[in-house]
């Protein structure tokens, strides 16, 4: 069985408020994809049911059937809009309402990379700003990290996955770098995009990345850049993951902390700002290796 979220015909009937008849039709065509539990019962992934209520227009009678919040999908968000309202509700510890904002507008049809670059990550530099100016506490700022991550997985498990055959990417953030968040956004964009992407995490030793390199010889990784401690060090690093990844794995780097001085000379490393740009570039890689 996959290790995706499942869901019965009947929570996904009474979340769009259909019969159990219409429903088990549109799987029998083929619309919503289905797998046989040992017992034999059908059960939907949750991520082929938001496919295609996403390519149908289909409307969330009862979101809370399929694990979403109360509400979503009832209210129609303008995207530019919604990065102030996500900043105000991570600032203040309502992580519903920014789960219910993102929620509205995956539902409506933006992809999660366009989310991320266009929503989550300003209204994360707004957060930012807000605690160094001395406007939000340090726990408010930790808080809205935290809600985000969970966001972010709960983006995760609504986008179908890729094939096992599909092509292999991990990353993650070098040792003294914390921020979870940018990995995670680069996580979701490539399983967007098709490829079989994991997030190794934060704070990670250059050894232990190229350790990951080496055994699970990915055609990409990406390296999340929000914060150089020690550039001396970062540089040596960056040394390190090249020689590791040769002419197998395509190293990509992004982040926030990335300036003039640091992105100089750094030879076959892809320096890419931004998620839409990184799944552009992951999509590309992939019809250059067909």
């Amino acid at each position: 069985m996959s290790s995706e979220t499942l869901v019965s015909p009947k929570q996904v009937a009474r979340a769009v408020g259909v019969s159990e008849s219409s429903l088990k039709r549109w799987c029998d065509q083929g619309l919503i994809p289905t797998v046989k539990t040992a017992g034999g019962h059908r059960r939907m992934p949750i991520s082929g049911v938001m496919q295609f209520l996403r390519s149908t227009g289909q409307t969330l009678v009862r979101p809370e059937e399929l694990g979403l919040p109360s509400g979503s999908g009832e209210a129609k968000r303008a995207i530019g809009d919604a990065a102030g309202d996500i900043a105000r509700a991570l600032i203040g510890g309502n992580e519903a309402v920014a789960r219910r904002i993102v929620t509205d507008l995956y539902v409506a049809g933006h992809s999660a990379t366009e989310l991320c670059d266009r929503i989550l990550a300003p209204a994360f530099e707004q957060v930012g700003k807000e605690w160094e100016c001395g406007a939000a506490e340090v726990y408010q700022e930790r808080w809205a990290c935290e809600s985000c991550e969970r966001i972010l997985n709960e983006l995760r498990a609504l986008i179908v996955a890729s094939e096992e055959s599909g092509p292999m990417a991990c990353g993650g953030a070098l040792e003294g770098d914390y921020y979870t968040v940018p990995t995670r956004m680069a996580e979701l964009t490539l399983r967007e995009a098709g490829w079989r992407a994991t997030s190794l995490g934060s704070n990670l030793p250059a050894a232990t990345l190229a350790a990951a390199i080496r055994t699970l010889r990915p055609r990409l990784f990406w390296i999340s850049v929000s914060y150089i401690p020690v550039l001396e060090r970062f540089q040596d690093a960056l040394k390190t993951l090249q020689q590791t990844a040769a002419s197998r794995t395509t190293l990509v780097l992004g982040g926030r902390a990335l300036t003039a001085d640091v992105t100089r000379d750094l030879g076959e490393i892809v320096v890419l700002q931004g998620m839409q740009p990184l799944r552009a570039f992951a999509t590309a890689l992939i019809r250059k290796k067909k």
